[in-house]
């Protein structure tokens, strides 16, 4: 019975995590530049996550960047949420602004390959 409660309070963190970057909702804005909706105050890692799974869902490859596009405050979201933009398709003026390697996403241009925003996602145990 301690085992049990102990493997459940342990997973539980995780667990919460995986579930805020599945309730972080996205939105498409154009081609390859989509929204994510911070609706539960998430960690940089947890929008990242969000943002790893909405670009695979819109076709990016592994080894592309996802680049801060935009960082919209909850009064001026059309969402009523923050809501960060992100994008696999950044124009010139997006690549002179960033950050190659940088994690906050607060910055604009701050960029991280898709792998590396996939790694923020933090998995469940296995157990056997």
């Amino acid at each position: 019975m301690a085992v049990a409660v102990a493997v459940a309070v342990w997973a539980a963190p995780a667990a919460a995590q995986r579930l805020q970057a599945q309730n972080s909702p996205t939105a498409d804005i154009g081609p390859g530049t989509f929204a994510v909706i911070n609706k539960w105050a998430g960690r940089d890692d947890d929008i990242w996550c969000a943002a790893a799974r909405g670009a695979l869902r819109r076709g990016a490859g592994w080894k592309e960047r996802l680049y801060v596009a935009g960082v919209t405050g909850a009064r001026q979201s059309q969402y009523g949420s923050e809501t960060i933009t992100f994008t696999f398709r950044p124009g010139q003026d997006l690549l002179a602004q960033g950050k190659t390697g940088s994690s906050s996403i607060r910055g604009i241009g701050n960029s991280l390959t898709l792998t590396a925003a996939n790694r923020r996602c933090q998995r469940e145990p296995e157990f056997y």
